[in-house]
């Protein structure tokens, strides 16, 4: 029996799955599962405490990973993670290196924290973030929903849509919006990401202020990847560039066949 909140769109031999984000649940994948579903098959789930998914008690990534790979029962998988989705996709490559066939990270960092030779979101930031959300939670998500996207033009009918799977659906507890900004805070797999000995890409938005694009050029020495950047795109490139983001994803999918 499952454990989280699982759906399964398409058909075919290929099982894609898809990992959500810091603070917004699978939902947020759908425009492109509409496209994904002709040629392969699809998997998406709510990370625990998201969604339809049972809040429960973790304290590690690695905690968080187990509980992930106790739901799957399928194979020839590639992953594909975005922002925090995509540090948790790395971690379960690297702890369950045999599993997967290829991973997708899309404006992901292996470091999400901004140190004297890496760009990222500082430390105080993060803290203060914290501290917004125990003041207000919905305020300090709706605002981090539009910091993603600032810069970019969003039709009228897109930024509904991104308000709408936050506010019409169950928000997540402080618990869990906290132990999230743990996970981003507090882990580093920098020295890791040289261990990842399957076929990878990295999807980058230029106009992104959450994970700047120039982690691509960091990391293209330490691993065998190719990078992606997408001019217009900010934090969400599968929203704001969606026809070019699929392209590169099917191009990179369809060689699994």
């Amino acid at each position: 029996m499952q454990f989280l909140n699982w759906k399964i769109y398409g058909t075919g031999n290929i099982n894609i799955v898809l990992i959500h984000g810091w603070g917004i649940n699978s939902k947020i994948w759908l425009n492109l599962v509409k496209k994904l579903k002709k040629n392969f098959l699809v998997h998406l789930f709510d990370l625990p405490g998201y969604g339809y998914s049972k809040e429960i008690s973790l304290y590690t990534l690695d905690q968080l990973v187990n509980i992930i790979m106790n739901d799957i029962n399928i194979n020839n998988i590639i992953l594909v993670g975005w922002s925090l989705g995509g540090l948790i996709a790395t971690k379960m490559v690297l702890m369950y290196p045999n599993i997967f066939k290829g991973l997708v990270l899309v404006s992901s960092s292996p470091y999400f924290c901004a140190d004297y030779n890496w760009p990222g979101v500082s430390n105080t930031t993060l803290v203060n973030f914290a501290k917004e959300l125990n003041n207000n939670c919905i305020k300090t998500m709706l605002k981090f929903i539009y910091l993603q996207n600032i810069n970019v033009k969003l039709t009228k009918k897109e930024k509904i849509n991104l308000k709408s799977i936050f506010l019409k659906h169950k928000i997540p507890s402080i618990k869990t919006l906290m132990f999230g900004l743990k996970l981003l805070k507090d882990t580093d797999l920098r020295k890791l990401i040289n261990y990842i000995n399957i076929p990878h890409i990295t999807i980058y938005g230029k106009l992104d202020n959450i994970v700047p694009y120039k982690i691509a050029f960091l990391n293209k020495n330490n691993i065998k990847n190719t990078n992606f950047i997408l001019e217009n795109s900010a934090h969400m490139p599968f929203i704001s560039e969606s026809n070019n983001f699929y392209n590169i994803l099917y191009n990179f999918i369809k060689k699994f066949r």
